[in-house]
C-alpha cells in the first residue's frame, strides 16, 4: 500500500479539518520523512528574509484562486508591517484538534460543494415550513419542528465543520421565530459545558507531561505479550482515557502505539490482521469508556443538562448507571472481538515496550502532582455534596464544574499548564453542546416535544418494558451511524422527560439514560463518530470489515444494554 504523506504547509497553517488532523498527528508519530519536512518547513518560517510578507502574500492571493482560503492567524502572525521589525515567533503547531481555524470554502468547485450541502439543508427546511401545520401542534410548534430539520441536517451533511454548524443552530433560531437570541445563546453559558472544557483542559496536563504514554506503555509490558491480554490492555486504557477525555482524541493518541505493536509482526498480512484488531479494539472502547461520566461524551452533557432541570441530578448519579453499563458491555465487546477477528500471531515481544518504559526513567514529581490532582478531583465530583454539608461550604461550591474549573486553576498557578497548552483542545465541544441544548429547550418551548411524545407515547407505554427498552436502545444506536449524537439526545431526552412525567409508572431515568448510552454503539459507518471516520480514512479498517462486525456489537450491545435497564428496573434498582 501506497505511503500518504501529509502537507507541512496544511499541517503548520492550521488549515486541516478534525478528522485530517487527528490522521495527521497519527502519520507523525512513526513517519520521519513527514517529520523533517515539517521540521524545515517550521525553521525556514523561524528564520524568515525580507521578501517574508511578499511570499505569504503571494500564498494567500494563490489559495483564494483555489479554494484554499484559511483564516488570517497565520498570515498576521508572519507579517511584517514595519521596515526593519522582526518577524513574530513561529507558533506550536496546535494540537490534537484545531477545530477553530477550519479551511473556508472558497473558489468554484469548493463553493459548489458548499451550495449544494447548505442548499439542501435549507430545502428540507423550507419544505417542512411549506407542509401544512401538523394536528396537535401550534405554528409555533410548526416553526420549532422546522428548525429541528435544520439542525439535523446541518449537523449530519456538515456543509461547514461541525462546530461551525453548531453555532449556526441559534441563528436558525431566532431567524424562524422559535426563540430570542438571550433564549437561544443561554444554554452555551450552563455549568455542564464548562465542566467538558474544564475536562480537556485536565486532560491536556496529562499529554503535556507523558503520562498519557507512559500509562499506555506500561499496559502493554503488563500483558506479557499475549494476544488476548494485550487487546485487553489497550482497551482498557483506551477506555479509562475517554472517560475523562473526548474519545476521538483518546483514538488519535493510541493509534501509535497499535502501529508500534503491529511492525514487530514480520509478516504483512499478519501485521495488517493484527492492527486491525487493535484499531477496533481502541475505538470501541473509546466509546464504552465515554458512557461512565458526564464528561465522556456531547451526548451524555446534553442528556445531564435536561434531567438537572427536573431533578437533583450530579456527576454521581450519572456514574451509578453508567459504571454497571460498561461493566457489562465491555467485557462483552472484548471477547466478541477477539473471537470474531482471530490472529496467526500467538505472542508478541514486549520488550520494546519494557525498553521505553526503562527509558522514560522514575515517575517526575510534576506527574506524580497531576495524578494527585486528578484524584482529589474525581473524589470531589463523586462526593461533592457530602464535603459541602460537612464543612458547611456554600451551596454548589463542590459541584462537578466548579471542581474541574478549580483544578484547572492550581494547575495554571503552578505552571503545570498554561495558555499556549491549551490553545490546541477540542474547543468545538463547547459549541456543540450549546446548540444541543438549545434545540432540546426550543423544540420545549414551542411544544414539539410535546407533540412528539403524543405520537410515540402508545409505541412506548403500550408494550412490556423490556420490549420498549430494546426498541428504544435500537433505535438510537442505529441512529447514530446518520446522525450526529448530540442532536439525537437533544430531541429525545426531552421528549422521554415528557413521556415519563404523563405516565407516573415511568422513571425518566429508565428511558433517558440506556437512550443517550446507546449513542455510544454507532460502530458501523465512517459517518458513525470521528473515530470511526479515523479508522476508515487510515485505511486500517476496511468498510466492509467496519460494516460486519459494527452490527454484530451494536446488536449485542444494545440487546444487553436494554436487559440491563429492564433488571434494574425491575428491581427498583432505578
Amino acid at each position: 500500500m501506497p505511503e500518504n504523506h501529509i502537507r507541512s504547509r496544511d499541517y503548520l497553517d492550521g488549515s486541516l479539518g478534525v478528522e485530517a488532523q487527528a490522521r495527521a498527528e497519527a502519520h507523525l508519530a512513526h513517519c520521519p520523512h513527514c517529520r523533517r519536512r515539517v521540521e524545515r518547513l517550521q525553521a525556514r518560517r523561524a528564520r524568515g528574509s525580507g521578501g517574508a510578507a511578499a511570499r505569504i502574500l503571494g500564498r494567500f492571493a494563490l489559495s483564494l484562486l483555489r479554494g484554499e482560503l484559511t483564516i488570517v492567524e497565520p498570515l498576521m502572525a508572519n507579517l511584517r508591517l514595519k521596515k526593519g521589525e522582526a518577524p513574530a515567533a513561529e507558533a506550536e503547531p496546535l494540537s490534537p484538534l484545531r477545530v477553530l481555524r477550519p479551511r473556508v470554502v472558497g473558489g468554484v468547485r469548493n463553493l459548489w460543494r458548499f451550495l449544494g450541502r447548505f442548499g439542501l439543508v435549507l430545502v428540507l427546511t423550507g419544505a417542512v415550513l411549506l407542509l401544512p401545520t401538523p394536528e396537535g401542534l401550534s405554528a409555533a410548534g410548526h416553526r420549532g419542528l422546522a428548525a429541528f430539520i435544520f439542525t439535523a441536517a446541518i449537523l449530519a451533511l456538515e456543509p461547514v465543520s461541525l462546530p461551525i454548524a453548531a453555532l449556526m443552530v441559534p441563528v436558525a433560531q431566532v431567524a424562524l421565530g422559535v426563540a430570542t437570541a438571550p433564549q437561544s445563546f443561554e444554554t452555551f453559558s450552563r455549568p455542564v459545558v464548562f465542566l467538558i472544557l474544564a475536562s480537556l483542559f485536565l486532560a491536556e496536563a496529562l499529554r503535556k507531561h507523558g503520562l498519557s504514554r507512559r500509562l499506555a506503555l506500561a499496559t502493554i509490558v503488563a500483558s506479557g505479550g499475549g494476544i488476548g491480554p494485550l487487546l485487553l490492555g489497550i482497551m482498557g486504557i483506551s477506555a479509562f482515557f475517554s472517560m475523562w477525555v473526548g474519545n476521538t482524541a483518546t483514538t488519535a493518541m493510541l493509534i501509535p502505539v497499535a502501529l508500534t505493536i503491529s511492525r514487530q509482526i514480520p509478516d504483512k498480512e499478519d501485521a495488517r490482521e493484527m492492527l486491525a484488531l487493535l484499531a477496533l479494539g481502541i475505538a470501541y472502547s473509546a466509546s464504552l469508556g465515554g458512557m461512565v461520566t458526564i464528561l465522556g461524551a456531547a451526548a451524555n452533557a446534553v442528556a445531564s443538562g435536561f434531567l438537572a432541570e427536573i431533578m437533583d441530578w450530579t456527576f454521581l448519579d450519572w456514574m451509578k448507571y453508567g459504571l454497571p453499563s460498561f461493566l457489562v458491555v465491555f467485557p462483552l465487546t472484548w471477547v466478541l472481538l477477539f473471537k470474531l477477528m482471530p490472529v496467526a500471531v500467538a505472542r508478541l515481544d514486549v520488550e520494546p515496550a519494557r525498553e521505553q518504559v526503562n527509558g522514560m526513567g522514575k515517575m517526575s514529581s510534576v506527574e506524580r502532582e497531576i495524578l494527585l490532582v486528578l484524584t482529589v478531583t474525581a473524589c470531589l465530583w463523586v462526593g461533592g455534596p457530602f464535603f459541602e454539608t460537612l464543612l458547611g461550604l456554600p451551596q454548589s461550591l463542590f459541584s462537578a464544574a466548579m471542581v474541574a474549573v478549580m483544578a484547572v486553576s492550581y494547575m495554571a498557578i503552578r505552571e503545570i499548564i498554561d495558555w499556549e497548552d491549551l490553545k490546541g483542545i477540542s474547543w468545538g465541544i463547547f459549541l456543540i453542546i450549546g446548540a444541543g441544548l438549545s434545540l432540546g429547550e426550543a423544540l420545549s418551548r414551542t411544544g414539539v416535544t410535546d407533540w412528539f411524545a403524543t405520537l410515540i407515547g402508545p409505541l412506548v407505554t403500550g408494550p412490556s418494558l423490556l420490549l420498549t427498552l430494546i426498541v428504544l436502545v435500537m433505535v438510537s444506536a442505529l441512529l447514530t451511524n446518520l446522525m450526529n449524537n448530540t442532536t439525537i439526545a437533544a430531541v429525545f431526552v426531552p421528549v422521554l422527560i415528557a413521556l415519563a412525567r404523563d405516565n407516573p409508572a415511568l422513571d425518566p431515568v429508565q428511558l433517558v439514560l440506556p437512550v443517550t448510552l446507546a449513542t455510544t454503539f454507532g460502530y458501523s459507518l465512517p459517518s458513525a463518530s470521528g473515530r470511526m471516520a479515523l479508522m476508515a480514512s487510515t485505511g486500517m479498517v476496511g468498510r466492509g470489515t467496519m460494516m460486519r462486525y459494527g452490527l454484530i456489537m451494536t446488536i449485542a450491545s444494545s440487546l444487553s444494554l436494554a436487559v440491563l435497564f429492564y433488571l434494574l428496573a425491575r428491581f427498583h434498582l432505578i
